[in-house]
């Protein structure tokens, strides 16, 4: 009966191990897509001043993107493992919550995926308009 709790210790130990080595993957994507995230919101946010025709309608574009940026999440804080429970009980609950947050992710990921097409849609008739109109007057 020993060796069978040292096996399925052990076995549980590499695991979690496994897990670890994943969940340094995932982050690093995390944080690339993040970082490419904001570059492209700076992007668009500098392209979608050009629609600007007048004050008022700088005004608008300005408010809305305003409000937009306000409700944006900010980086994550690192918090200190040293604050996290070690104790395997909760560890259901904690593999269900992360089952749950990895759902929804995925879920949005494809919804960000239609955005991106259709902005990129959006990209090529603002480049189509532009090339039929000819060369921008200065």
């Amino acid at each position: 009966m020993d060796t069978s709790k040292n096996n399925s210790e052990r076995r549980l130990k590499e695991i979690f191990s496994s897990f670890n080595e994943a969940w340094l993957t995932y982050w690093e994507s995390y944080v690339r897509l993040q970082d490419l995230l904001y570059e492209g919101l700076r992007a668009g946010r500098e392209v979608s001043w050009l629609a600007a025709t007048d004050e008022k309608k700088l005004s608008e574009i300005n408010q809305v993107q305003r409000e937009l940026f306000s409700g944006m999440p900010r980086r994550l804080d690192y918090s200190p493992l040293g604050q996290i429970t070690g104790d395997l009980s909760s560890a259901p609950s904690k593999i269900a919550d992360l089952e749950v947050a990895l759902n929804q992710e995925l879920e949005s990921c494809k919804s960000l995926e239609a955005a991106i097409a259709l902005m990129k849609d959006k990209v090529n008739a603002m480049k189509e308009a532009m090339r039929t109109a000819g060369p921008a007057e200065s």
